[in-house]
C-alpha cells in the first residue's frame, strides 16, 4: 500500500489532486499504448506477402528465402530473382504476384519495410544463432502462421539476456556490443 504522505497527491477532493491523478493516468495510458504498438509493429509492405502460404502451405524452409542467415550477420530478404524463380510459373494471375512481376520487369528490388530494427550499437549475428540451433520462431514468433509479419518480441537487451542465460550462452558485453 502507498505511504499516507503519497496519497495526498492523489486526493481528488481538491483541484490539485484531480490534476495530478489525470496527469498520472494520461502518462500511464500513453506508455501502455506506446508499448503495445512497439511490440505489435507491422508496417505496410509494398507486396502483401504471406509467410503462412509459403511456409505452412507449401513447406518452403525459412533458409531458402533468407539464405544469408546461416552464413552472415544478416538473414537478408529474397531478391526479386529468387521470388520470380517460382512465380514465373506459379500463381502469375494473383494480384500480389503481378506487383512482384512489375518489380522484375523494371529490374528494381522490392522496397520492403523493416519490422525489426536494432539500435546501431547492437551487433546481432544471424549466423551464430542458426549455428546454435535457435529457431527463427524464438525471436520472430510463429512466422509460419503469419499472413503479415508482425513484431512479436521487443528484442531489447533484457529479453536477449534472458534467452542467453536460459541457453547458457555468453552474456559478455562484447558478444553483442562491439
Amino acid at each position: 500500500m502507498c505511504a499516507p504522505h503519497l496519497l495526498q497527491f492523489f486526493d481528488v477532493t481538491n483541484k490539485r489532486g484531480w490534476i495530478i491523478t489525470i496527469l498520472v493516468l494520461v502518462v500511464l495510458l500513453t506508455t501502455a499504448a506506446w508499448l503495445a504498438k512497439a511490440r505489435s509493429y507491422a508496417p505496410e509492405q509494398p507486396i502483401a506477402f504471406s509467410h503462412q502460404v509459403h511456409v505452412t502451405d507449401y513447406k518452403i524452409d525459412c533458409l531458402y528465402c533468407h539464405s544469408y542467415a546461416p552464413r552472415s550477420p544478416f538473414a537478408g530478404v529474397p531478391s526479386v530473382e529468387r521470388c520470380m524463380g517460382c512465380h514465373q510459373v506459379v500463381a502469375g494471375d494473383k494480384p500480389e504476384v503481378k506487383k512482384l512481376k512489375e518489380y522484375w520487369d523494371r529490374s528494381e528490388p522490392i522496397p520492403w519495410n523493416k519490422v525489426y530494427v536494432l539500435p546501431r550499437f547492437v551487433r546481432f549475428n544471424h549466423e551464430a544463432h542458426v549455428r546454435a540451433a535457435v529457431g527463427c520462431q524464438e525471436c520472430h514468433g510463429a512466422v509460419e502462421s503469419m499472413t503479415k509479419i508482425i513484431k512479436v518480441n521487443s528484442l531489447e537487451m533484457g529479453w536477449c539476456l534472458d534467452c542467453h542465460n536460459a541457453r547458457h550462452a555468453s552474456v559478455d558485453c562484447l558478444v553483442c556490443h562491439y
